[in-house]
This record gives structure tokens, C-alpha cells and sequence, in this order.
């Protein structure tokens, strides 16, 4: 196992599931690979222009500020860290960027939580974690 795909949004889940993936990787000496995908809304830009006194965060300072939250998790970590940064990589629609990670990352496996949907609302909407289990043509470790 050379890479492990490992997916944050910034929950406590993802987190958890981080720590499974530093675990594994510095057992087997993997590479971690963390990344945040971001979903853009519909009437943000890139580079939103300065409203006021505040500006606006960026889709990639957001994705920014959920990594440095994995990268305080991996601190200490004997395992290779690969960040993804690159709008290209980091805004999309989580589960069909994931997917698309981990064939362009070629990893061995996608480490990530779940997000605990329930109920109805699973059942219109279903979760990323679902969505990348069922077309995840590498396997799929989901930390509750």
C-alpha cells in the first residue's frame, strides 16, 4: 500500500478517520495524500472582490484553513504528506472529486469518515462517503 487517499472536510469524523490513515501509513510506510474539496456556490467567483472592511474567503483559503487542520492531526507523522491545493484538485463536487483523485493520484485506497446522514434526507441526497463506496474503483476504509 504506497498511498492513501484521505479526504477532510474538518469533521470530527474526517478527523477520526485521518488518524486511522496515519496509523496505516506509517505502518506500511504509505503516503498520505490530504485533501478538502470544496463545493463553490453558485454566485461565488474564484477571487470574490473585497465587500466593505472584510473580505471575503476564498474557496482555497477555506480548503487552506481544513488542511492545516489535518496537518495538525499528522503532526509527529513518520509517513510521507502529499497536500492538494490546486483549484483544480479542490472545488467540485466532493464525491465526483474524489473519485477523480484517486485515479489521477493512482492511490490504493481512499481512508475518510462518515458523515452520518440519516433518514429521509440520505435517502434524496445520500452522502460523499456513499457516492465514493459505490464508485470507487479502489477500495474504501469510512471511519464513523
Amino acid at each position: 500500500m504506497k498511498k492513501i487517499l484521505a479526504p477532510i472536510d474538518g469533521s470530527h469524523n474526517s478527523l477520526k478517520a485521518l488518524k486511522y490513515a496515519k496509523n496505516i501509513a506509517e505502518k506500511y510506510g504509505s503516503q498520505i495524500i490530504l485533501v478538502n474539496i470544496q463545493k463553490p456556490i453558485f454566485y461565488e467567483s474564484p477571487k470574490p472582490e473585497p465587500v466593505g472592511e472584510e473580505r471575503p474567503i476564498t474557496l482555497e483559503e477555506e480548503a487552506s484553513k481544513i488542511i492545516n487542520q489535518g496537518l495538525k492531526v499528522l503532526e509527529g507523522c513518520t509517513a510521507s504528506i502529499k497536500s492538494l491545493t490546486k483549484s483544480d484538485d479542490i472545488v467540485g463536487n466532493p464525491a465526483e472529486q474524489i473519485l477523480y483523485l484517486i485515479d489521477k493520484e493512482d492511490v490504493d485506497v481512499v481512508i475518510m469518515g462518515s458523515h452520518g446522514f440519516s433518514g429521509i434526507k440520505k435517502f434524496f441526497m445520500g452522502s460523499v462517503s456513499h457516492k465514493v463506496l459505490q464508485h470507487s474503483s479502489k477500495p474504501v476504509m469510512i471511519i464513523k
